[in-house]
């Protein structure tokens, strides 16, 4: 019997999620306030900088600490996108695409019923973007006709679950269609708890990753348990 889902087994499970946990750890404990000026790969705001130290009153070092965060938040939140996608690349029948796939998909079922392109958050993208991944799904359901091509997002607004069809602009199609994280992971797994059982398994995964040292408190399991109640108690209108 699995310990985390029963929808990959727990060793895909721990995988998936210690990629991301490895993400928090890659924190660079030898920055200093001026060395992250120099050698930041994206170049830092020196008026927000100083901004940020003045009204805040806070230290240069403060600051670092929180530009560190910031920075390392944007390789997390990449990861947290990467790990639904390879977990549920991992369910039988169904294929993780990664990168260079001449779909330019995420993922896909085997047998080319079901494409879909993954996002974090149902905001993510920019107008830009959202034609790019239009495009995408006309071109894959040109090639297969018979499919049908979701533009996926794991935090719906609000919470909301839904699965309808993707109007554009003046296209409309059937066979395009978008989807929240709850309906995405009942589709691929067969489960309508995959998602939810998915969240409250991640914590558990962690303290094998970290070890016994490190759990959640007792009033963080309550917190935890508010936020299925919120998060996951909605049902398509």
């Amino acid at each position: 019997m699995n310990k985390f889902v029963d929808f990959v087994s727990d060793e895909d499970f721990l995988e998936c999620v210690r990629k991301v946990v490895e993400a928090y750890q890659s924190l660079d404990e030898n920055v200093t306030p001026t060395s992250i000026l120099k050698e930041s790969k994206n170049t830092i705001d020196e008026f927000k900088t100083i901004f940020d130290v003045c009204v805040n009153q806070i230290s240069f070092d403060e600051w670092l600490k929180f530009e560190l965060t910031r920075q390392q938040d944007k390789t997390i939140n990449n990861k947290i996108g990467e790990f639904h996608q390879e977990l549920l690349g991992k369910v039988d029948g169904w294929i993780d695409l990664g990168i260079g796939d001449e779909t330019e998909i995420d993922l896909k079922k085997e047998d080319n019923a079901v494409f879909i392109e993954l996002k974090n958050k149902y905001n993510t993208m920019n107008s830009s973007s959202e034609k790019t991944c239009r495009e995408k799904l006309e071109n894959v359901i040109e090639k297969y006709p018979d499919a049908t091509a979701y533009w996926a997002y794991v935090i719906s607004k609000n919470y909301k679950s839904e699965d309808r069809i993707w109007k554009y602009q003046q296209r409309e199609d059937e066979r395009i269609r978008r989807i929240s994280g709850d309906r995405l992971y009942t589709m691929v797994t067969g489960d309508p708890k995959a998602l939810e059982k998915t969240f409250n398994a991640i914590p558990k995964a962690i303290v094998e990753i970290l070890g016994e040292d490190y759990k959640l408190t007792k009033e963080d399991e309550e917190l935890q348990i508010e936020y299925n109640n919120i998060i996951f108690k909605n049902e398509e209108d």
